[in-house]
């Protein structure tokens, strides 16, 4: 798949920023849905389709480690990167346990760097998928 076309779902309950990496990631050529809490999360991976989730950790009501273990519950085989302006070792072993790909710690350059890890994320799921055809 061209990762130009990529479908990406971006949870974050932050309007400002999820809007910032949406533009960011539009601008890329991703073709970018955004959701702004756990449950409409929830409600965009039960109706569409996604190559990647974007998902933020600290998220009113349903958080993003509640939206993983729902996924991971489901078997939904997306790569999905945990994006936190809260790191730490407990909060990443937790995501990882249930399925994250690769975290996100939010900064200033995230316009710039968010892309990119993007594409290598899913480019390393891809190349592992085919690894196990």
């Amino acid at each position: 798949m061209n990762t130009q076309s990529l479908r990406v779902l971006v949870a974050d309950d932050d309007h400002p920023y999820s809007a910032l990496l949406k533009k960011s990631l539009t601008d890329h050529g991703y073709l970018v849905t955004v959701s702004n809490s756990g449950e409409e999360t929830l409600t965009c991976l039960q109706k569409d389709l996604f190559d990647i989730v974007l998902l933020d950790f600290k998220m009113e009501g349903t958080n993003g480690i509640n939206v993983l273990q729902w996924m991971y519950g489901r078997k939904m085989n997306i790569p999905v990167i945990l994006i936190t302006s809260h790191g730490g070792d407990e909060i990443f072993e937790e995501a990882f346990k249930w399925g994250a790909e690769e975290y996100f710690i939010k900064g200033e350059m995230d316009t710039i760097r968010l892309p990119v890890l993007v594409e290598q994320v899913f480019s390393k799921y891809q190349a592992r998928k085919e690894r196990s055809k």
